[in-house]
């Protein structure tokens, strides 16, 4: 029979009573312990209140052993825990009222700690399962994330412990010590085009001596990723891994034609890019290696919007581990030794590579910024340095006639031989298309020519 009104029976004044709603039968048992300011709350699973009080004393005395021993009261689920925190940092964010660094807590919430300690309980984290956290995270990126990231990590899980902490589902002594395994961030070493074309052959030798095939396989795949890093300036790891054929499409604008690229997964979620349209035949190249889309173009292959993988080897695999490949190509290569200054590589220095080239390029700070996902202070701090070099000229004194110049440049760009831009050079390396400006842009061709003609004229 179920009661017609609440009732509420004290057992214990401010620390255990019992509940019963209006539309229920069964007594709530409401307890505090010690110190906690929470009241928690469980079924006693019986509508008998003689019985529903035993149960209630019963439980009360023994969270009260539990709190002496140090122990959690009540535990939950990291990820109900995790959601909490993470909702309570977006609104003070959007307010304006965290810290700016509260962005960087609720995104690693999201992206790493709740995907893998969501299933466990708050109070069972333990430093074995922190250290295989690290692991994880590792392979999940295909790098281990610098000091400075995995500091964001640390105090985002912390954050989530002094929650939990506060709501009686962990203890003090229940909070596992974190740890930091990355290295200090520091300036990344850099390749010259030179040395990037250079490693490009060396690829295709390499590639040739691998014994068994899912090493050729790795090998010729790895050459095609270092070069569209390098020309996109996307982040290794983070947002080429769930990369997809779906995510790339062809735009025509009314001079030229751009290729679009939404990454589903960055540092700080999805984000997207233009791509200069000379990186078509590495795309191309990649279509050949996966075997189902052999008797399909490219532009078929875009407009068709397939959800699989672009980063994949022959046998339609996932690579298994591209940080690997390239430490032992730069070893084999002598590559290794750093740049001209001695600083160590890694697949972030084609990401370095990329933003250096753009910037020599005259490319706008905020526009750069824009393009690779990061800020303007960003930018500034790793690439302010280079503007100097944009009007070295001109500092120098030799600034050259503005029409002679317009016609060096439009002869560059239509010059017989294929054209030698960063990226041609590099794609060109990589896939053996050098791609000339009149199959890059026909339109954009003719009106170059126009204005050559012009130039020249004016010129003489």
């Amino acid at each position: 029979m179920r009661a017609t009104a609440e009732s509420t029976v004290v057992i214990r004044p401010h620390e255990l009573r019992l509940k019963r709603r209006s539309n229920s039968s069964i007594w709530q048992i409401h307890y505090k312990i010690g110190s906690k300011k929470t009241w928690f709350r469980t079924t006693s699973k019986t509508s008998d209140l003689e019985a529903a009080k035993r149960v209630a004393e019963d439980l009360f005395h023994e969270a009260r052993v539990l709190e002496k021993r140090g122990l959690s009261v009540v535990s939950k689920k990291f990820k109900a825990v995790a959601e909490v925190v993470s909702s309570s940092l977006k609104e003070q964010v959007k307010a304006g009222t965290g810290k700016k660094t509260y962005a960087d807590y609720y995104r690693a919430i999201d992206t790493y700690l709740t995907p893998f300690f969501g299933n466990h309980n708050i109070d069972n984290v333990t430093p074995a399962l922190i250290s295989d956290f690290h692991r994880w995270r590792t392979e999940k990126v295909g790098y281990e994330l610098k000091a400075s990231t995995q500091n964001n990590h640390n105090a985002a899980l912390n954050c989530v412990f002094d929650y939990a902490i506060e709501k009686g589902y962990m203890s003090e002594s229940q909070r596992p010590s974190t740890k930091n395994t990355g290295e200090a961030t520091e300036a990344r070493g850099i390749f010259s085009t030179d040395e990037l074309v250079e490693l490009q052959q060396f690829i295709h030798k390499w590639t040739t001596e691998g014994r068994a095939s899912k090493s050729r396989y790795l090998r010729e795949l790895l050459g095609l990723y270092i070069t569209f890093i390098a020309c996109t300036g996307v982040r290794p790891g983070t947002e080429t891994k769930e990369l997809k054929w779906k995510h790339i499409e062809f735009i025509q604008k009314p001079s030229m034609r751009v290729i679009h690229i939404t990454l589903p997964q960055g540092k700080r979620g999805s984000r997207e890019l233009v791509a200069r349209n000379e990186l078509w035949p590495l795309l191309d190249k990649l279509r050949e290696l996966q075997p189902e889309y052999k008797d399909m173009t490219l532009e078929e292959l875009i407009a068709k919007k397939e959800d699989k993988h672009i980063f994949r080897m022959r046998d339609g695999t996932m690579p298994y581990n591209l940080v690997n490949a390239f430490g032992d190509c730069l070893r084999e290569s002598g590559l290794d030794k750093g740049d001209k200054d001695g600083k160590p590589r890694s697949l972030y220095s084609l990401r370095h590579y990329y933003a250096t080239q753009r910037v020599l390029e005259g490319l706008d700070f905020g526009q750069l910024a824009k393009q690779m996902g990061t800020s303007i202070l960003m930018i500034e701090r790793h690439y302010s340095h280079l503007k100097p070099l944009m009007i070295a000229e001109q500092l120098a004194g030799q600034i050259p006639d503005d029409k002679t110049a317009q016609a060096d440049e439009i002869l560059r760009y239509m010059n017989a031989s294929p054209v030698r831009n960063d990226v041609i050079s590099l794609v060109g390396a990589s896939t053996g298309v050098y791609l000339p400006l009149v199959e890059a842009n026909a339109k954009a061709t003719k009106e170059l020519k126009d204005e050559l003609n012009k130039a020249l004229g004016k010129a003489a």
